[in-house]
């Protein structure tokens, strides 16, 4: 019996549209058309315009009182800032106030450890506990800021076992003295090609008495120095008359130098016109001290007391110190 290839093959006939088969698509899916889906129950859309017009609206309220009161607020506490400056007697901090830094705090530097990580020690700590290349590395930091600032902490290194490290410090603390004596030195013949120039003396003065205060001289160059300051404040005391400041300087570097003569009959002057000046009987204390005269600082002693000076922080601490009821 013969039959054709589409009954025989046991295949469907796709072309058949009533031949029913587990897969049979209808035809407007079977040629590439698409339906839309249709739900069964007709949800409702969500009106987003809505919503966002309420969050919107939400914003608006939440926002308008900030808004109207962060002006009024501020004015507001400026008034009271004010009112606390005025009648509290508050100051006002400068920018330079919120600059400073402890003198302790100055001994504090970055340094780099074997692993490159950053940490805060104190500079002298770390010369003496770390590592000779820790040690080297902080020294290279050192040079590389402002040496003269760690005048003191150069002049320990000088001592250090380590033979790079001391050569560093060394060879840092004769630049350092160099660049004192450099600038001292050109400010002496400008002085001396301007004698009435005022600003430049006054320059002279700061750099000797930097040089002198730095620790790096002492002795017999240090007694050179403080003759050379002697000369300069003489000159500054007669060029301006009203400036106490280098008066006092004066006298203490008379006592310093040991040209001590005239010293008393200064300070009595000084007395006379400054009797409430604390500088004046610590220069009393300084003179009696280096005479050896015990019984003239008693004196001054009793005089501050008794006349009430006022004594600050650091003036307590020296009235203490020479007290003899303490």
């Amino acid at each position: 019996m013969s039959c054709g290839v589409e009954k025989c093959s046991g295949l469907p006939n796709l072309q058949d549209p009533d031949q029913s088969h587990p897969w049979h698509l209808p035809s407007d899916l079977r040629y590439g058309s698409v339906l839309p889906l249709r739900s069964p129950v007709n949800l409702p859309r969500p009106d987003f315009r809505k919503n966002a017009g309420l969050l919107y609206n939400l914003y608006i309220i939440l926002i308008l009182p900030a808004v109207f009161l962060v002006p009024v607020c501020g004015c507001f506490l400026l008034i009271v800032d004010e009112w606390q400056v005025r009648h509290t007697g508050r100051k006002i901090k400068d920018v330079e106030d919120y600059a400073d830094v402890a003198e302790d705090e100055l001994w504090h530097r970055e340094i780099i450890t074997q692993n490159d990580d950053e940490l805060t020690v104190p500079l002298e700590e770390a010369m003496t506990v770390n590592s000779p290349a820790v040690s080297r590395k902080l020294m290279m930091k050192l040079l590389h800021t402002n040496p003269e600032q760690y005048v003191e902490l150069l002049k320990k290194v000088t001592l250090s076992d380590d033979v790079e490290l001391t050569h560093y410090a060394t060879t840092s603390v004769m630049e350092i003295q160099s660049h004192y004596e450099d600038r001292i030195g050109k400010l002496f013949s400008d002085a001396e090609d301007n004698p009435d120039d005022t600003e430049t003396l006054v320059r002279c003065r700061n750099q000797l008495k930097a040089y002198i205060d730095s620790g790096l001289i002492s002795d017999t160059v240090l007694m050179q120095y403080r003759r050379k300051l002697a000369d300069v404040l003489q000159r500054l005391c007669i060029m301006q008359p009203t400036a106490v400041r280098y008066k006092f300087e004066y006298i203490e570097n008379s006592i310093l130098i040991g040209k001590t003569d005239n010293v008393k009959e200064q300070l009595e002057i000084l007395e006379k016109e400054y009797p409430d000046d604390v500088r004046l009987y610590k220069l009393y204390v300084q003179y009696y001290y280096f005479t050896n005269n015990g019984a003239g600082i008693s004196d001054v002693i009793s005089k501050v007391k008794n006349r009430g000076i006022y004594l600050d922080s650091e003036g307590k601490q020296w009235f203490d110190a020479w007290n003899p009821d303490k």
